[in-house]
């Protein structure tokens, strides 16, 4: 049942963004085909005039990397990769770099246990060892054989998560999640919403989902890419130590930290004496005039302000001691037009 005319005329103008061209980028035959599944509301939240939208976003700069691992056995510009949203969600949605809304497969555990029986079938060397990943077909036929979904849905199980208030709630009924939160069907391919959540691990809000369902995209995330094949091999001689170059680097740590003894922290008084700092908590308050180098070997006061390169106080002599070295060392004049 979709939510009260009044309440979507509402939610819809305040956070709406002007519908844009966004479904042209679909075929008019996928169109049909995502109507003809899925009917003519925002999978979300029921309301109608919804947009055609992408799950993996055309743009995303992960799409091959999926490829590789053999992750995205689909077209972007499928059926399968398509979900209709109102312009307010697919705003929540399409924002990559921080997603207000994200939907998942319910039994992300089925997936785990899926990767875990093919990767033990890609060890065996008699059989095939591209990856095989579970289709929609496949994720449907699971829950119906659970009696979680019927046999002629459209396909498996899929929730919808807020990542923050972007509907302002707060001014409605609880009620009004229970429709766009209670888990739906979605005709499209589960790896399309799997990408979305993962990448959601990256993000401050990812919180919101829940600590089964972080951790479940946790496993995920690292039985997909946790391979030494899907890395550049210049990278892997780069950053990723073999065994016995780890044993050597911890025994050499342990053996420095073993000959080492504790130091105490001093500090120059006012006449130039050292005095002793007692605790690390008085240390916090020494104010070191350590120098390091800048990048024209120019000394840096590692303390300097955060806000102020020369504060109020500071005098024309202060100025030619901080950026004489720079004006003799390189030719600033560019710098100064």
């Amino acid at each position: 049942m979709p939510p009260p005319a009044s309440l979507s005329r509402s939610v819809r103008f305040e956070n709406s963004q002007p519908r844009t061209d966004i479904s042209n980028t679909f075929s008019d035959t996928v169109k049909l085909e995502v109507t003809r599944l899925s009917g003519v509301e925002c999978w979300s939240c029921s309301i109608t005039d919804p947009e055609f939208a992408h799950v993996v976003a055309q743009e995303d700069g992960q799409v091959q990397h999926w490829r590789e691992a053999g992750l995205f056995p689909f077209s972007l510009k499928a059926a399968m990769n398509c979900i209709q949203l109102c312009p307010t969600c697919y705003t929540a949605y399409a924002c990559f770099n921080d997603p207000r809304w994200v939907f998942l497969p319910t039994d992300l555990n089925f997936f785990i246990r899926h990767e875990i029986e093919d990767q033990q079938r890609r060890a065996q060397a008699d059989l095939p060892s591209g990856r095989i990943v579970p289709t929609a077909k496949d994720y449907h036929d699971h829950l119906a054989s659970k009696d979680l979904v019927p046999h002629d849905a459209i396909g498996g199980l899929y929730r919808g998560y807020y990542l923050n208030d972007f509907f302002r709630i707060g001014r409605f009924p609880i009620d009004f999640l229970k429709l766009p939160t209670t888990p739906k069907p979605w005709h499209g391919h589960p790896l399309a919403t799997i990408r979305r959540g993962i990448a959601i691990l990256g993000s401050a809000r990812c919180y919101a989902l829940g600590r089964t369902t972080i951790d479940e995209l946790t496993t995920l995330r690292d039985l997909y890419f946790n391979n030494k094949n899907l890395i550049d091999a210049k990278l892997v001689q780069l950053y990723h130590l073999s065994p016995a170059d780890n044993k050597r680097k911890r025994s050499d740590k342990e053996s420095d930290q073993h000959e080492k003894k504790p130091k105490l922290t001093t500090n120059a008084g006012n006449d130039g004496a050292v005095q002793d700092v007692g605790n690390s908590q008085d240390a916090r308050h020494v104010r070191s005039q350590a120098e390091v180098s800048g990048p024209v070997g120019v000394k840096t006061d590692v303390y300097a302000s955060t806000e102020w390169v020369l504060g109020p106080s500071a005098t024309g002599n202060d100025a030619i001691n901080r950026f004489a070295p720079v004006l003799q060392s390189i030719d600033v004049t560019w710098l100064l037009r």
